[in-house]
């Protein structure tokens, strides 16, 4: 504290820009809390007889190749970089990442029987166990999805709710150039044009409510349901249907650094919904019944998102740069675990019926690629995989909320 004080003083002795100075302050006193509690050790090796048996599926192979193939070259960069991925507490080579996924699809095509898959795991990888927030292993996973939105290019009718393309006036200060201790933490920011100072981004209600952004040109697509704008924030990407038939898919732009509020939690707390009830579809649901409470709780969570158009009009794209594949895509720390990386999940999966409606749950396990990260995904013991579009991923993202096991395969030395 008396570091940063200090150097404070230092800044506005000698007459540096007051921006640099109010930079600084929220450097030092507001990124640095993490938000969950580390655990003593993020990864553990499991011990030979607690390697879990691990369930073969037909299209496994087939999957993961395509999932492995749009990553390669995220992995290649890397290597010819020669980055190295954060792996815990220490660092693993771009180059052991890429070999171990290329030895399991080998030996996916290798093996006849889920038995013989088993035996060539063990002979072949070293097996390490996300810690989770308590250091017990248990991971809370959750689901994410591509919604399909209506939209229209121009206001009209119920087309009203506008997405927008980043602001000019929306800057972002790499705190590590300012402090290495900070490499990797950011804030967002605005320039107060009365002041002359260095103020927080607009809030959402600023946004929605005040209409702040109106007349900068920023709105390219209208939706036609509040809700569906809030989702599609939550969600990072989303395919948008015209009326002539077209479509196009946007990406995730930035955020306005606000924090995050859940909805479920906002709603919970109030007592409108409980707490073990809470789903996309039980909130939906209760704005159906109650449409004029919606803007106050939208509202509350203060975040914002900005969109542009995926001119590659491919798909979700994930943080490493590559298309997301359902079930096979998960979403991690980056900070903790490298991205790119082969793992496998046990979960409680919902099985959905055709009324989009769960039937009950089924503990699965699958291979998967970590190829995403998330601004609430945070910490050792939460990952949250993605189920690909449309209304049957909104039912499975929706319901799916339990705890499981996050495991990594690397390639045995030698």
């Amino acid at each position: 504290m008396k570091a940063g004080k200090l150097f404070l003083i230092m800044l506005l002795s000698c007459g540096l820009l007051v921006e640099c100075a109010i930079l600084y302050y929220f450097l030092v006193f507001v990124p640095t809390k993490l938000p969950f509690k580390p655990p003593e050790r993020y990864l553990l090796e499991v011990a030979k007889e607690e390697i879990p048996r691990f369930t073969y599926w037909e299209d496994d192979y087939q999957e993961l190749k395509e999932a492995f193939q749009g990553e390669e070259g995220f992995l290649l960069q890397k290597i010819a970089n020669g980055e190295k991925l954060s792996f815990g507490e220490t660092k693993l080579a771009a180059s052991l990442v890429k070999e171990s996924a290329e030895l399991l699809l080998q030996t996916l095509q290798e093996v006849k029987s889920e038995e013989e898959l088993n035996r060539l795991i063990r002979k072949r990888f070293t097996i390490y166990q996300a810690a989770g927030e308590e250091g017990e292993g248990k991971v809370l996973f959750t689901g994410y999805y591509s919604p399909i939105c209506e939209g229209s290019l121009e206001k009209q009718g119920p087309f009203k709710y506008p997405l927008y393309l980043i602001p000019k006036d929306l800057k972002v200060a790499n705190l590590g150039e300012f402090d290495s201790t900070l490499e990797g933490e950011r804030i967002v920011y605005r320039i107060d044009p009365t002041r002359e100072e260095v103020v927080p981004y607009w809030s959402r209600e600023d946004i929605v409510k005040d209409k702040v952004l109106k007349g900068q040109n920023l709105e390219f697509v209208y939706l036609k349901d509040r809700l569906d704008r809030f989702y599609l924030m939550i969600e990072g990407s989303g395919k948008i249907t015209l009326a002539n038939g077209k479509s196009f898919w946007l990406r995730y732009s930035a955020t306005n650094g606000r924090p995050y509020t859940s909805l479920g939690t906002s709603l919970a707390k109030a007592g409108k919904l409980p707490e073990d009830m809470l789903s996309l579809q039980s909130i939906r649901q209760y704005f159906q019944r109650h449409p004029q409470e919606m803007d106050h709780y939208l509202n509350q969570n203060e975040r914002f998102v900005f969109f542009v158009e995926d001119e590659q009009n491919q798909g979700a794209i994930g943080a490493a740069g590559v298309v997301l594949t359902p079930e096979r895509s998960i979403a991690i720390d980056r900070r903790i675990f490298p991205l790119g990386t082969l793992a496998y999940i046990e979960y409680p999966e919902p099985e959905i019926n055709g009324q989009g409606k769960v039937v009950r749950y089924a503990e699965k396990g699958r291979f998967v690629f970590c190829q995403d990260t998330g601004g609430i995904i945070k910490g050792p013991g939460r990952a949250d995989i993605y189920f690909g579009e449309g209304e049957r991923a909104f039912a499975k993202a929706g319901n799916i909320k339990g705890k499981g096991r996050l495991y990594f395969l690397l390639k045995k030395s030698g």
